[in-house]
């Protein structure tokens, strides 16, 4: 009998890629949702359960219907402390999981920098840890930038090369990353669920892409794929702080993950343990420019028409 997986965050971003993958690999997928009826009425193909970790009888009534979970929850937006609020939520999951006996946990998270670390990515790490302390199996996944339509930190990238004809390009714009596609992060859980461990046995894997990007090429890079050719003058003063400001104005960013995600840029991001290509050595990761073309065809259908409009302004000026 074919295992049920719980899809925790099925709304989002990364839930909603998630979700086709799990499906083509034969898994049986019950996605979770805050307001499931709202989440059917858009979705009425999939099965909805309702999910909220700040309702213990929900998570309890959604965990007892599946043998394993995805766990892609964070609480980033919500609150100042949200860490604190990251921290509680995954433990309060992960014994709820243990109570029903769940044979595994996929989570994905972030990657550890080389120096400095943001409060963001230190809680992503944190939420691995607690999640792994437990009696269940669980595979923590971490990437860099995933390239995807509607992810955050790309929207930035692409809102700023499509918007931006003159950039001033700050210092900690150097520090590199692996960005990695959204399709090969959707194969790389699809993996992680189905690998043979022992019942409590855990593991990290990264998830690189196969490229080493500075936050420069990545900027440049997505222009190039727009048939843009922004002028671009490296300047070493402009701090991540007061980048951010700048970010919440261009671009659809969220204020607040706006901040947070580019303070994560100030040190190199790169894989530096096992990675999950290491167990499936037949996949072919996307280049970054494939991921940029699928993602800002994604980006595209979505496009609201203030953006348009502002979009096409910018061009005549520019172009006059």
């Amino acid at each position: 009998m074919t295992e049920r997986v719980l899809l925790t965050g099925a709304t989002g971003f990364i839930g909603s890629h998630v979700y086709p993958a799990l499906v083509r690999a034969g898994l049986d997928v019950l996605c979770a949702a805050r307001k499931p009826r709202q989440a059917a009425a858009a979705h009425p193909d999939r099965r909805w359960v309702r999910f909220d970790l700040e309702d213990g009888a929900s998570v309890e009534a959604a965990l007892a219907q599946v043998d394993r979970a995805i766990y892609l929850v964070h609480s980033m937006s919500a609150a100042k402390n949200y860490s604190e609020v990251e921290q509680l939520e995954a433990e309060r999951f992960r014994e709820a999981a243990e109570r029903h006996g769940l044979s595994r946990i996929v989570y994905l998270g972030g990657m550890r920098p080389t120096k400095s670390i943001s409060k963001h990515l230190e809680s992503r790490l944190k939420t691995g840890r607690v999640l792994r302390g437990g009696a269940i199996s669980v595979v923590e996944l971490r990437a860099t930038m995933v390239v995807g339509g509607g992810s955050e930190s790309f929207r930035i990238v692409r809102d700023l090369a499509a918007r931006m004809p003159w950039m001033l390009l700050p210092k900690w714009l150097e520090s590199v990353s692996e960005p990695v596609a959204m399709p090969d992060v959707a194969a790389a859980i699809v993996r992680a669920l189905c690998l043979k461990l022992e019942a409590a046995e855990s593991r990290v894997y990264d998830v690189p892409g196969p490229e080493r990007l500075s936050g420069r090429d990545i900027i440049m890079g997505t222009a190039r794929l727009l048939g843009k050719k922004p002028h671009a003058w490296r300047v070493p003063l402009v701090t991540p702080r007061l980048s951010s400001y700048w970010i919440r104005l261009v671009t659809r960013a969220d204020p607040v993950l706006a901040t947070e995600l580019v303070e994560g840029l100030r040190s190199d991001i790169v894989s530096s343990g096992p990675t999950i290509w290491d167990e499936m050595p037949e996949h072919r990761r996307l280049s970054f420019d494939e991921g940029v073309r699928l993602a800002l065809a994604d980006e595209e259908k979505s496009l609201g028409m203030g953006s348009r409009l502002m979009e096409r302004a910018l061009r005549r000026l520019t172009s006059a």
